[in-house]
């Protein structure tokens, strides 16, 4: 499982192997804002907010769901949890896994699209028409592959212990980013290109016109600590060192949002958001929070995350998401984790 300290976390695919813990650090960045995120009414009357993830409905059982403009929409009652969400011909698809098998949800209907290996959609592409899913799947408990599926057919994408994390478009070309043979990887066109020669892993990929991000990690002594940052046409470039935990990022006008959490000391960690050498926390009033995706509107940024609340003694995760470093929670009677964030621009 992944090495933040919220009480459940299904993000990514850090999950796929235990070996990555990293230790934690009280380093500071460069620069470390706190952001004013106490919870306020927000108004988004030009938008519709969607947002992947989970509920807890009992006994670490979750379900599969997502949520439009703060109101839960249930997806499934078996195990499932769902990782992106977009709009492909006026339909929500959400993506992610049921009962352990690779699925996605058309306006709500569930679709398996691999019924004899355990797996899961990560993300959701489309292009020109057609709908992509990119993700892996278990041929044996010892080797994961890396896929991308579209019109019905899935492609693999390596042989060895692999995976696809997320999907962007730039003219004819398609690129994925993820994992191959334990090394972080991207493929352009299904060709691919090493990003490190060590042990690592490609959580995400943007493209502009000229330029190529992969945000990620790797380690560069055996056993030792992962640097997390991202490749820039691949060079990679560390704003945090292994002072945060990186999730996930974002790319506007070639300025990149880098998201996770920092552990403060003591029992804090608090989502972030890192810009260049400059760090925001985004939650100064809870003791474990993170930030693990990023949509943008106009100048307008909305951070998704989770932060936890005491109820007696236990810990309960709640999804969140922040516009402009203001704070909102979605409530539910249940724990809940987000995955993705979607903005729809509503028409006038």
């Amino acid at each position: 499982m992944y090495y933040a300290c919220l009480s459940v976390c299904f993000y990514s695919c850090k999950q796929e192997l235990s070996e990555m813990k990293v230790p934690r650090f009280d380093k500071q960045a460069d620069s470390v804002s706190v952001a004013n995120s106490t919870e306020e009414s927000v108004t988004t009357d030009s938008l519709s907010v969607f947002i992947a993830g989970a509920i807890n409905v009992a006994n670490n059982k979750w379900n599969a769901c997502y949520w439009k403009n703060d109101t839960l929409h249930n997806l499934d009652q078996k195990h499932s949890i769902a990782y992106d969400l977009s709009k492909h011909d006026s339909k929500i698809i959400v993506a992610g896994e049921h009962e352990g098998k690779p699925c996605y949800w058309e306006d709500g209907n569930l679709n398996v699209i691999d019924n004899k290996r355990n797996g899961k959609v990560q993300a959701i592409g489309s292009y020109n028409g057609k709908l992509y899913l990119v993700g892996s799947v278990y041929e044996d408990n010892d080797n994961f592959r890396a896929f991308v599926w579209k019109d019905g057919v899935m492609t693999f994408l390596n042989n060895h212990k692999g995976y696809a994390s997320d999907i962007s478009f730039r003219g004819n070309d398609i690129f994925i980013s993820g994992m191959d043979s334990e090394k972080p990887c991207f493929w352009k066109n299904g060709e691919r290109t090493f990003l490190s020669d060590k042990f690592g892993h490609g959580y995400g990929i943007e493209t502009t016109a000229f330029d190529v991000y992969v945000v990620g990690e790797y380690r560069p002594t055996n056993g030792g600590y992962f640097l997390a940052g991202y490749w820039k046409n691949g060079i990679f470039i560390s704003p945090t060192g292994n002072t945060a935990y990186i999730l996930n990022f974002g790319v506007r006008e070639n300025v990149v949002y880098l998201l996770g959490s920092k552990y403060l000391g003591g029992e804090d960690e608090k989502a972030v958001v890192i810009r260049g050498s400059e760090t925001t926390i985004l939650d100064g009033g809870h003791s474990l929070s993170q930030a693990n995706d990023i949509a943008f509107n106009g100048r307008d940024e909305y951070v998704l995350g989770s932060r936890n609340h005491l109820v007696g003694k236990e810990n309960y995760s709640n999804v969140c998401y922040w516009i402009n470093n203001k704070q909102r929670v979605l409530k539910t009677p249940y724990q809940s984790q987000g995955s993705a964030i979607f903005l729809e621009k509503l028409l006038n």
